[in-house]
């Protein structure tokens, strides 16, 4: 982390109160680790912090016990209605909610109220500061940021990601493309701040983000950092135990299936799971299908179909760091951020698989040929 970065963090960090940590919507190993991370590091602060991420967090053993994972942003902040009663006082007051109205019914101690007496005051917001993990864009938070545009724009934001595709949204971005992991980031900053909780939420973010320190990525300075971490107290078995040990034989039985019905074409790899298979998904799902592409020579989108009904088909939809998935796929309405979207392709799994997969191909050659 640069110097002036790590400077201006600090100063941040230390001017707030009360700390929203988010991220990337069904946020992966790396940016729940590194979350667990920052989130034990401010309450050593004596800060107020909570965590909230849109969609699908999974659960491992060496994330926080007490940590609770929210799904949803909730009384942001308060509005308030003054009564100015330095005239008239109050006898008795009721309120009623109607359909699209709040009703409240104010009797005098004598007097008469006027709506010059009346004035409304929005209440500060809870949060006074954001700290966001792993979202190359606001619109990456999901519903998170979707349903509350207003207070992302109004408080400051510190943006960390390893995005070349980052698009600089916060107050302080400290965006490195060359880091392994949003682990390896955070450790800039939080290094000297470190126990054993902290070092090993970290070193798992390293070692899901890195593929056990199997990606291209991983330089000698990786290395060491990983070494480091455990001399400051990172358990690297329970992590181990964690993230490759612990999986039930239904959820590796359908992993197996994944694989084994795995095709590649060109730069395009996909396969596809029916419907009876759904409910037993391995919970680091995502993070599984990113190794997929990152161990497959060549790939860059990989493709999970699955089989919603007779004739309806969902697809998942990944791509590398210098894929943007939206737009490749524009013309199926997908939902999504850069790196994956899901769309919905009302044709049999077949059909879909093989309407899907000559569209990307073909967009995937003429980008490959620029």
């Amino acid at each position: 982390m640069p110097d002036f970065g790590k400077n201006e963090l600090s100063h941040l960090m230390e001017g707030a109160s009360r700390v929203l940590i988010t991220g990337l919507a069904n946020p992966s190993v790396d940016v729940l680790a590194s979350a667990a991370a920052w989130w034990l590091y401010l309450l050593k602060k004596n800060k107020q912090v909570e965590v909230v991420f849109d969609g699908q967090v999974a659960s491992y053993d060496f994330l926080p016990k007490n940590l609770e994972w929210g799904q949803q942003l909730e009384n942001l902040n308060k509005f308030k209605i003054i009564l100015n009663t330095s005239k008239t006082k109050v006898k008795q007051l009721s309120y009623d909610v109607a359909e699209d109205s709040l009703e409240i019914d104010i009797v005098s101690d004598g007097g008469i109220f006027s709506a010059e007496d009346v004035q409304t005051e929005q209440g500060d917001y809870k949060y006074d500061l954001v700290l966001i993990l792993g979202a190359p864009s606001l619109e990456a938070l999901g519903s998170i940021f979707n349903q509350h545009r207003h207070f992302f724009h109004h408080l400051p934001v510190i943006n960390i990601d390893r995005s070349v595709l980052n698009e600089n949204y916060g107050q302080l971005n400290i965006v490195d493309a060359k880091a392994t992991s949003l682990a390896e980031i955070s450790y800039a900053f939080l290094g000297e701040y470190l126990d054993g909780d902290m070092a090993t939420n970290l070193l798992a973010g390293m070692i899901a983000a890195t593929n056990s320190f199997q990606s291209a990525q991983v330089t000698p300075a990786s290395l060491e950092l990983a070494s480091r971490l455990i001399i400051q107290g990172a358990r690297r078995a329970e992590v181990i135990e964690a993230l490759y040990r612990t999986k039930d034989i239904q959820t590796l039985k359908n992993w197996g299936k994944v694989l084994s019905r795995l095709t590649k074409r060109d730069h395009l790899i996909s396969s596809y799971l029916q419907h009876k298979e759904l409910s037993d998904l391995p919970q680091d799902f995502q993070d599984l299908v990113r190794d997929l592409i990152l161990t497959t020579p060549g790939a860059q989108v990989a493709i999970i179909f699955y089989q919603l009904e007779l004739d309806k088909t969902e697809a998942w939809i990944y791509g590398t760091h210098n894929i943007d998935v939206p737009e490749l796929t524009r013309e199926f309405n997908p939902s999504g951020h850069r790196h994956f979207a899901k769309i919905i392709i009302e044709r049999s799994l077949e059909a879909a698989q093989e309407l899907l997969s000559d569209k990307i191909s073909e967009k995937l050659s003429v980008i490959n040929s620029a």
